[in-house]
């Protein structure tokens, strides 16, 4: 019997490609906006430096997309673009990465999340190599989800 009081988790898989490893996160970013919002609503009014570190790219993936989820949650911060100051990682080793992002404050008169940021997590990444390009399947656990 399904408890419909408190339904299992809802797993949600991103599957996003790059010609280098910047341009995974870079797309990976944009893959995670569109999940979470409609993105032509979303300014570019302000910015904001971000800072990750990870044991190897893949932590470093997954690091940075609970980080602009945290965003989303913590601080109301919407982000629209990024631009790496620092990238530093290889696809095996610990890396680090600092960022700025643009992108605005939650306004609830134009923002309508497709679901609620603060119950999204990311839960896994798997880094993968395409015919011509760098793939990653990221894996996002949502404990609600609101039907577009």
């Amino acid at each position: 019997m399904t408890d419909l009081a408190h339904p299992a988790p809802a797993k949600i898989t991103l599957k996003v490609e790059g010609n280098s490893l910047p341009q995974l996160f870079e797309n990976a970013a944009h893959a995670l906006l569109h999940k979470l919002i409609e993105s032509e609503s979303v300014g570019e009014t302000l910015r904001e430096k971000v800072m990750v570190e990870g044991a190897d790219a893949g932590d470093l993936l997954k690091a940075w997309i609970n980080q602009l989820i945290r965003l989303a949650s913590d601080q109301y911060i919407i982000h629209k673009k990024s631009r790496f100051q620092q990238f530093d990682v290889e696809r095996k080793g610990p890396g680090k990465l600092r960022a700025e992002i643009t992108g605005e404050l939650v306004d609830p008169q134009r923002h309508s999340f497709r679901m609620d940021p603060g119950q999204l997590r990311c839960e896994q990444v798997e880094l993968l190599n395409g015919p011509k390009t760098l793939e990653a399947q990221i894996i996002l656990i949502s404990e609600k989800i609101k039907l577009a």
